[in-house]
């Protein structure tokens, strides 16, 4: 066997282990509550799957679009809301990963971080990979105004991948890591769903939040190309298993 094929059956052992012991017993109580599954993501995290796709350098699995898929279909067929916002975790990880500061990818190799999207927002429809939210600097540091308009792991996620409007360029769009703890974020209303209900998908209000200009993820203006070549690979095959997994 393998290196790969040995890695591959140690990672999915974990994850069934998992999901047999924490995710699947609480799923009932999660949907029927609405409580966040933090035990099932925090055994996920001990036992490196939320690093899956962090590189090896970081300490992370090192895996790809068809290991993320295969997670979230297998976490899918026991609890969707704990499935939703690991494929929302993935795909935020990936920005990160090319993107981000070396620390904020440790923590996620390690389990320590959950992030997630937040693209849509009100007054943008459809077209979330062009905000009506904006950058603009601010005594040193860049603060962004916004109304988004569905956030997954709303008020729970570690950090938030962020559109604005472009801080100067051209462009549709620019990225941002924003913790979930800064200043100025706000939760208007909490979520309460027919379905999905652990996975706190909320708006989320940013009212003069200010980040560090190094929190910019790539390039002023590079948002739309970022949208289009690293989040949108994971999210259509993680949702295409996503659906399977709750079939």
């Amino acid at each position: 066997m393998s290196t790969a094929e040995t890695e591959s059956q140690d990672y999915l052992k974990k994850l069934n282990q998992v999901i047999a012991e924490v995710i699947a017993p609480a799923a009932e109580e999660v949907d029927r509550s609405g409580k966040f599954p933090r035990e099932g993501l925090s055994a996920l995290g001990r036992a490196g799957l939320l690093g899956l796709v962090s590189s090896r350098e970081v300490g992370g699995l090192g895996k790809s679009h068809r290991a993320a898929s295969s997670v979230v279909e297998r976490i899918a067929q026991s609890c969707a809301s704990t499935a939703m916002i690991v494929c929302m975790h993935y795909a935020g990880t990936a920005v990160i990963e090319a993107y981000g500061q070396r620390e904020a990818r440790e923590n996620i190799a390690r389990g320590q971080h959950i992030t997630t999207l937040a693209f849509s927002e009100k007054g943008s429809r459809s077209q979330f990979w062009a905000p009506t939210s904006t950058a603009s600097r601010s005594n040193g540091h860049v603060r962004l105004d916004a109304q988004k308009s569905w956030v997954t792991s709303a008020g729970q996620a570690d950090s938030y991948v962020w559109s604005s409007r472009p801080l100067e360029a051209e462009g549709a769009s620019t990225i941002w890591l924003v913790p979930s703890n800064a200043e100025g974020l706000k939760i208007p209303f909490e979520f309460e769903g027919l379905g999905l209900r652990g996975n706190q998908s909320s708006p989320v209000n940013a009212n003069g939040v200010h980040v560090p200009a190094e929190n910019m993820l790539g390039t002023d203006g590079e948002g739309f190309n970022i949208m289009m070549s690293v989040v949108l690979p994971y999210f259509h095959m993680m949702n295409d298993a996503y659906y399977v997994g709750t079939m």
